[in-house]
């Protein structure tokens, strides 16, 4: 019977890590600098090490934003495009990471009520495109100028956006996946006490 070859396990300080670091990478205040400089109406601050926040950063300029952040301080990833219901108003929010300088970046954009939509950052980071499906199945915000802007979890013809505060899901109203996602009218109440004659008059 042969002898078994022995595992021989390098020790710890032998091992070079050297060829996994990441060099370049600028601190987070530089980056923020840049941003400010570009951007000196914007609200950015650091939040904590590696962490940029912005909040209520103007629509309008969100596909600039984005392509500036891409293009000049390489945040190469959309890590998340979430919704969220404020009631007072709708909002959009991106994590948007940048892998050479080891920080991320959040920003909140918020949409009015009545008009939930913002332009698809899916043409600059195409990893987005299912962000943005997911929010708008979710929320029914709409990102404009998106490739496909279609339900991703829910059923093709759900006429409701489960996310937001006022959908109530009523007993008499559930959902009939079956038939997609549409709620059935609610089945009038008939009383099956007959204490007082026929409940059908």
């Amino acid at each position: 019977m042969p002898t078994p070859t022995p595992t021989i396990v390098a020790p710890r300080e032998d091992k070079d890590y050297s060829g996994l670091s990441i060099t370049g990478a600028r601190p987070t205040a530089d980056v923020i600098n840049d941003i400010k400089s570009k951007f000196p109406d914007i609200d950015v601050k650091l939040k904590r090490p590696g962490r940029i926040e912005c909040n209520k950063f103007p629509r309008e300029k969100i596909i600039e934003f984005c392509t500036f952040l891409r293009d000049s301080l390489d945040f190469e990833h959309a890590t998340c495009v979430a919704g969220n219901d404020l009631k007072r108003a709708w909002e959009v929010i991106y994590h948007l990471s940048s892998y050479r300088n080891r920080c991320m970046i959040q920003i909140r954009t918020e949409l009015p009520r009545d008009d939930p939509s913002i332009e698809s950052v899916s043409r600059i980071w195409e990893g987005a495109n299912w962000h943005e499906r997911e929010t708008y199945d979710m929320y029914g915000i709409v990102f404009n100028n998106h490739p496909k802007l279609e339900r991703v979890l829910t059923p093709e013809g759900t006429d409701f956006f489960p996310f937001r505060k006022d959908f109530k899901l009523l007993d008499h109203w559930k959902i009939d996946w079956e038939n997609k996602g549409k709620r059935p009218p609610p089945e009038p109440m008939v009383s099956t006490d007959t204490r007082f004659g026929d409940s059908n008059g």
